[in-house]
């Protein structure tokens, strides 16, 4: 019997369960390794921290559908795997052999070029710990989100509103960002909202060190905080590199346009943690990792049979409903920027509609 092994439970791994169905081929076992039993949808990151949506409403139960579907499950971090024994380390220390391995590990939000954040910062990566952290978020009197992207500005705006909301008006939520937000259009919006919801904005400056009591920044301004989240862009796991296969220079495994790594067609890769060399610059995005699924399911059973491959072709232009609190948000497809509630609904619609495939 050949053995499949999943190593974490992100988006594209999620497809690939949805896509398996218990009469599958019986000569393959699967098994899925997790941290924790349910995943949890990030894009519906920013309502949960508002008190839009409910814990259940954001997560899955990948326990659930491995029992349904008679997949393996095993709730445990991935410690390392060694591509020569083709075997894989679990925390505890449990070693499992594999015929293929996938990797859909997600990244981390802790870089180590902020002189004491790691210590300091409330981490919302790994997904799984999220809502445990939010709670302090909403009730820091000073909340500093160290980031421009998407999930930066989402979650300021969300905390935002959840003070405004809950009698905490004069909380202070500030950003600092070293760079552009998202663009120059869509920062004019973003920016003007900022200023009329009362959110500090610093930008064009970088966090360099935090202290116990300030975020410092490189242009020497001290910026006080009870909480600080740091949401500038995914960070390598690093057992992707002591693994030995090749990474890019961010330390993402380098995968091929059929998701396997570069010196391995036993080891594939998916969603953050994975550098696609044919498209170096995609984002790490959960819009894209969602679409790898379909690849990596054909593939994965493929390789073990010996048959044709596809590739993953990402979508030229990919829809974003930003959240800007209040049962609002900012659409940008392609060179389009529209504001307004409706946005708002179309992102609920879509979010609630991608849950329900898998609830």
């Amino acid at each position: 019997m050949k053995t499949i092994v999943l190593a974490g439970g992100g988006h594209t791994h999620l497809e690939v369960l949805r896509r398996l169905t218990a009469e599958r081929d019986t000569e393959v076992k699967w098994v899925l390794v997790s941290a924790s039993r349910y995943h949890y949808y990030s894009g519906m990151f920013s309502g949960f921290a508002e008190g839009l949506y409910t814990l259940e409403d954001i997560r899955i139960d990948l326990k659930k559908i491995c029992e349904d579907k008679k997949i393996d499950f095993i709730e445990e971090t991935l410690h390392s795997f060694d591509p020569e024994k083709r075997e894989v380390v679990l925390s505890s220390g449990e070693k499992l052999q594999y015929d293929r391995l996938s990797l859909d590990i997600g990244s981390h939000t802790a870089p180590g070029n902020i002189e004491r954040l790691a210590e300091k910062q409330v981490q919302i990566k790994p997904a799984h710990l999220f809502s445990d952290r939010i709670e302090a978020c909403r009730k820091a009197k000073e909340l500093v989100i160290i980031g421009g992207g998407a999930a930066a500005v989402e979650m300021a705006f969300s905390f935002n509103q959840w003070k405004q909301q809950n009698g905490r008006k004069y909380d202070c939520v500030t950003v600092i960002a070293s760079s552009e937000l998202i663009d120059q259009k869509s920062d004019a919006v973003i920016e003007t909202l900022f200023d009329h919801k009362g959110i500090h904005f610093s930008k064009n400056d970088t966090a360099v060190k935090v202290t116990d009591r300030y975020v410092m920044t490189e242009s020497g301004e001290e910026v006080p905080y009870n909480e600080v989240i740091f949401l500038g862009g995914a960070q390598a796991p690093a057992l992707l590199a002591e693994s030995g296969l090749p990474v890019d220079d961010k330390g993402f495994i380098k995968v091929n346009g059929c998701l396997q790594t570069t010196d391995d067609s036993r080891v594939f890769a998916a969603g953050d943690c994975a550098a696609l060399t044919t498209h170096p610059n995609l984002p790490k995005s959960g819009v894209y990792a969602v679409r790898q699924g379909e690849v990596l399911h054909h593939n994965l059973i493929a390789s073990l049979k010996r048959e044709g491959m596809k590739d993953y072709v990402p979508q030229s232009r990919a829809l974003i409903l930003l959240s800007t609190g209040n049962k609002q948000a900012l659409m940008l497809y392609g060179k389009w920027r529209q504001f307004g509630s409706w946005a708002w609904w179309w992102k609920d619609y879509i979010d609630r509609g991608y849950m329900k495939k898998y609830q």
